[in-house]
């Protein structure tokens, strides 16, 4: 550059003439020199021109950012704008639906609300009445198809203090009582209103235990524990009377009844046979065999210690759906004379059912039903106070064959004979030889089957209810 400057000088000093074509023609012939020197893109082929300038990799053209280029690309995809499409309106395709839904919603809402001003038809203490607009007891009260009569408010004793300051009516709708009378009615209600209850003066209670009692009421082979439940009395000193009443039917107290009673098995011919004193290995079997030839079932009432030495035969007794019972453990022994628990002291006594009970789970594997037969049928009102939590049922006999005795076949057959509906037959199959006993099951109970009746267990007849005495 020093060298052309230089030059550009020396030639204007040159040029310092009055000839203004010289000057000119010098300018000219500088100015080509001038841009000789530089590259001629103006002169560069018509191919040269067409392709573009390379860059050198990783350098950015100057004046130019990351963000530029990327703005420059989306910007130069022209084929986005070309094949973009615009969005369907789709809020003008849901308004016919919406308008739909909101003309029936208001339809809906106008349909309930005229609806609701039709009269409906009720009944009122057994007469249809009918109601339009408000539909509740208010309604039915103003409109006079009911007049019940306010309670009286009175003193602990019942009498009246003031008359008609007591409950002003009783509402029952559809079986169920209700303080509400203004609650909205329905096209069928059963409305039912009655005069008020009687309100109480305030007053000062106080409370005492009625303790339950033992009693022994009625007559017949069943006999079965019920009640004991203490009671409550209430004494009461009104605040405004100043009277003392006493109450002892809010909580009334249940004596433990020992209640005895025929069943009532109305139409149904049933009878229950009963076989006490075993087992005993021959005449046990014995009777078994002859149950299951006649597809028949018994209560045997069992011995305690005998059980001990015949499980099998009470297991096989068990399973073929006799039912087992106990007898007590030594048929009342020692003490008892082997006739009576009454005999016995209370300990004793417990302990003969108890252990009996263990007996018989100990050869069936599960717990005995809580019924026994004592020893001889003495179950007096002593021993029932000692055993009544032990015991469910004692249960006695209608039909007492007298096997024991060993009156003959026939005789045992002839008494079996007589069973009615309900009878609890008693036959043995222990404490003595048996046989007479066997034969007159295998004659009796063809007999019977023979007459429509049909042989169930204790806990069976248990489930029919007491005979109305």
């Amino acid at each position: 550059m020093s060298q052309n400057y230089d030059g550009h000088r020396r030639d204007n000093e040159s040029a310092s003439s009055p000839n203004r074509s010289s000057g000119q023609q010098s300018r000219t012939t500088r100015r080509t020199q001038y841009t000789d020197d530089r590259p001629s893109y103006r002169n560069a082929n018509s191919s040269q021109r067409q392709q573009p300038q390379q860059r050198q990799p990783g350098r950015q053209p100057r004046g130019y950012t990351t963000t530029n280029q990327e703005q420059i690309r989306a910007y130069g995809d022209y084929s986005r704008y070309s094949n973009k499409q615009r969005p369907r309106k789709e809020t003008s395709a849901l308004k016919p639906v919406l308008l739909t839904i909101a003309l029936f919603v208001v339809l809906g809402i106008g349909i309930f609300a005229y609806m609701q001003t039709l009269p409906i038809t009720i009944t009122v203490n057994g007469e249809e009445v009918s109601l339009g607009d408000d539909k509740n007891i208010e309604t039915i009260l103003a409109e006079k198809h009911a007049k019940p009569e306010p309670g009286d408010f009175v003193d602990v004793e019942g009498e009246v203090i003031t008359p008609g300051e007591g409950e002003k009516l009783r509402a029952i709708v559809n079986g169920e009582e209700t303080k509400d009378l203004q609650a909205k009615l329905k096209k069928g209600d059963e409305v039912v209103i009655e005069n008020g209850a009687n309100k109480t003066e305030p007053s000062q209670d106080t409370s005492e235990e009625i303790p339950w009692e033992y009693k022994v009421e009625g007559n017949g082979p069943l006999h079965v524990t019920i009640g004991g439940k203490n009671g409550v009395r209430t004494t009461k000193v009104g605040e405004i009377s100043g009277k003392t009443y006493v109450d002892e039917t809010s909580e009334p107290v249940e004596h433990k009844v020992c209640k005895k009673y025929y069943p009532d098995v109305g139409d149904d011919k049933v009878i229950a046979l009963t076989i006490d004193d075993g087992p005993w290995p021959e005449t046990t079997e014995a009777v078994l065999d002859v149950l299951k030839e006649n597809d028949v079932k018994a209560t045997f009432f069992v011995l305690g210690f005998r059980v001990a030495e015949n499980q099998a035969l009470v297991k096989r007794a068990h399973d073929e759906g006799n039912q087992i019972a106990t007898h007590t453990w030594d048929h009342a022994d020692g003490s008892g004379q082997g006739v009576s628990l009454d005999l016995m002291p209370a300990d004793e006594q417990r302990d003969e059912v108890t252990k009996g009970y263990q007996s018989i789970k100990d050869a069936t594997g599960e717990e005995p039903s809580a019924v026994f037969r004592a020893p001889g049928g003495n179950y007096t009102e002593k021993t029932f106070e000692i055993l009544s939590d032990l015991v469910k049922a004692e249960i006695g006999w209608t039909i007492d064959t007298e096997d024991w005795r060993q009156p003959g076949k026939d005789a045992i057959v002839d008494q079996m004979k007589g069973a009615k509906p309900g009878s609890v037959i008693l036959c043995h199959d222990g404490g003595g030889d048996r046989k007479q006993t066997v034969e007159a099951l295998k004659e009796a109970i063809p007999y019977l089957k023979e007459k429509g009746f049909r042989f169930v267990t204790i806990d069976e007849l248990l489930e029919y209810p007491p005979l109305a005495e």
